[in-house]
């Protein structure tokens, strides 16, 4: 299933794969596109999105024309292109307008940051016709905004139109109830409230557009939003596409759900799948991500709560102000010293870089491409090789290596982990089978899995979500490693953080 946009609001071509159900983040400079493809998704199901979306301007001829674009649509090998006529968009060809009913979504609704919803009037608020919202409604509301007051959330049915709903939030007033309307909502909650009540009453298998309703969130609601809608799209098998500017969300989600619309050498747009967060941000967000003393290059997430762990545990030990650092996920350890290399070109000065990479590119990789005589690996490094640091293992080996040795040495006390008051014993999930038979040729690939067995049990134990259990996790490594002395563990962060 292809759409393509052809010379649209300044897009001379852009052509847009869409994908299978789950949560999808589509960001891009300003300009690139995002919310014209939503539109044109939007058209799938819903004949005016067009005049909704891409505005004209009546009676004039030069102003909002929309001449020569189009809007192509793509499935099961047929196509039809929509052009700009004047007030209306035909399909050509028209016999082929119908293949719009082959996309396999029931219903398709488009969400937007703005404060378009209803107000009751004053003698619809009626305590006989007040009605408890639906619990979609208010668990979504509560879970993002984190705040139960949502949980009281009420409406009334208006005069405008079947199946209007207008929200009240009541508060007492001395011993009388009163309440707030939606006209009192901020936009942040206006944006969360109608994306909570689309998400409600959207069909399984639908598709759900999202454009940057975030905006008016804090970072910690965002994450919130990001799980909440994630979780949704899971248990109703749901395709949303949210389109986003915010680093937030980048850095949280899977970089195999980020879609990517950048510009080529040529002027056409391109969207990238399976992008790094840095590669994205660089180019959509850097100023907002280097205000910093350091930031640190490495290999991916688990190097990252590793080394934030490590971070942690060194500031621990120190009286000295604590100096300020981000830590970017870049990709493979070739491909984290080259950005080590070409971001002097667009990190300020006074921001230090510096790369920490997994132990098994001390032990192995760079050993390997001294006797190969691979140049490529070897002239890099050297160059690099001062503001270079290796972690103190590679993470998932690290973590495993120290929960089966705990239980090889029946050390029963350090595999009870608790978790926000819940006791876990990883001991009882080891001994399985299931996870016993985890094997295979490569140490890391079977330690990555033996781990990811472990997360799953903690999970499913005690409903901590997957990044904290890891965070935990590594805290736990960190601790039994240096239990002898944090010795190293100085001489290893004093070495980048005493240099400014």
């Amino acid at each position: 299933m292809r759409i393509e946009l052809e010379n649209l609001k300044g897009i001379s071509n852009l052509k847009f794969d869409i994908p299978g159900a789950g949560l999808w983040l589509l960001t891009g400079l300003n300009g690139s596109g995002k919310t014209s493809l939503l539109a044109a998704l939007y058209r799938i199901r819903h004949g005016r999105a067009f005049q909704d979306h891409y505005k004209t301007t009546a009676m004039q001829e030069k102003l909002d024309t929309f001449k020569d674009a189009k809007v192509r649509y793509k499935i099961n090998g047929q196509e039809v292109t929509y052009s700009y006529g004047g007030k209306r968009w035909p399909p050509t060809p028209r016999s082929n307008a119908n293949i719009l009913h082959q996309y396999p979504y029931p219903s398709i609704h488009f969400i937007q940051a703005d404060r378009s919803r209803v107000e009751p009037y004053a003698e619809e608020i009626i305590p006989r016709r007040i009605n408890q919202a639906n619990n979609d409604i208010t668990d979504f509301l509560s879970s993002v905004l984190h705040d139960n007051k949502w949980n009281g959330l009420k409406f009334v049915n208006t005069r405008r139109g079947t199946g209007n709903q207008a929200f009240l939030l009541p508060y007492r007033a001395g011993r009388e109830t009163h309440y707030y309307s939606e006209k009192n909502f901020s936009l942040g909650e206006l944006c969360v409230l109608k994306l909570a009540k689309k998400m409600s009453i959207a069909e399984s298998n639908s598709l759900i557009l999202i454009d940057e309703v975030e905006m008016a969130l804090h970072p910690q609601a965002q994450v919130r939003l990001l799980n909440k809608i994630t979780q949704i799209a899971t248990n109703k098998n749901l395709t949303v596409i949210f389109s986003t500017h915010s680093s937030t969300l980048i850095k949280n989600i899977n970089r195999r759900n980020i879609i990517f619309i950048s510009r080529d050498d040529q002027g056409s747009y391109t969207t990238k799948t399976n992008v790094f967060p840095a590669q994205v941000l660089g180019e959509i967000a850097f100023d907002e991500e280097v205000k910093s003393d350091f930031i640190f290059f490495v290999e991916d997430e688990e190097a990252k709560l590793l080394l934030e762990q490590l971070c942690g545990k060194f500031e621990e030990n120190r009286n000295a102000h604590k100096p300020m650092y981000k830590v970017v996920p870049v990709g493979g350890y070739y491909q984290v010293m080259q950005m080590l290399e070409r971001s002097a070109l667009i990190i300020p000065t006074y921001v230090k870089r510096h790369v920490f990479l997994d132990d098994d590119v001390r032990a192995e990789a760079i050993p390997a491409a001294r006797r190969n005589d691979t140049r490529s690996i070897t002239d890099l490094y050297d160059r690099v090789m001062n503001s270079v640091s290796f972690l103190p293992c590679t993470p998932e080996i690290g973590v495993i290596d120290m929960l089966e040795a705990f239980h090889t040495n029946m050390n029963v006390n350090e595999l009870r982990v608790e978790f926000y008051g819940t006791t876990v014993n990883l001991d009882n999930h080891i001994m399985l089978p299931g996870y016993q038979n985890i094997t295979g040729d490569s140490q890391r690939k079977v330690a990555k899995s033996k781990l990811d067995s472990i997360v799953e049990y903690i999970r499913n134990s005690c409903g901590t979500d997957e990044t904290t259990i890891r965070r935990v996790l590594y805290r736990k490594y960190i601790d039994h490693l240096y239990s002898g002395g944090i010795g190293p563990l100085m001489d290893l962060l004093g070495r980048v953080f005493n240099t400014r």
